[in-house]
């Protein structure tokens, strides 16, 4: 996957804070799905417009992480995203 990328949430996918999780719901097939901080917090920096490149640069600097599993961690959480159709490319 390029870092390079700047991803985008489909209309059919809102996302709400509710205490300190972020709900994702996906209005086409009726699912919720919870994150965690660091799950929240690239979802933000996805919402934000950001490249990948940006939101694993955020995450090393916000969170004790080096870069490549910072790397890692948010390719395969997109990667995950995407497969759920809850961002698209």
């Amino acid at each position: 996957m390029d870092l390079d990328t700047r991803l985008t949430i489909p209309p059919h996918v809102m996302s709400r804070l509710v205490g300190d999780e972020t709900v994702l719901l996906d209005l086409a097939r009726g699912e919720y799905f919870g994150l965690d901080s660091v799950g929240k917090r690239i979802w933000e920096s996805i919402s934000n417009g950001e490249s990948l490149a940006e939101t694993v640069e955020t995450i090393v600097a916000e969170y004790e992480v080096d870069e490549e599993r910072a790397r890692t961690d948010v390719v395969e959480f997109v990667q995950d995203l995407l497969g759920r159709g809850l961002l698209a490319d």
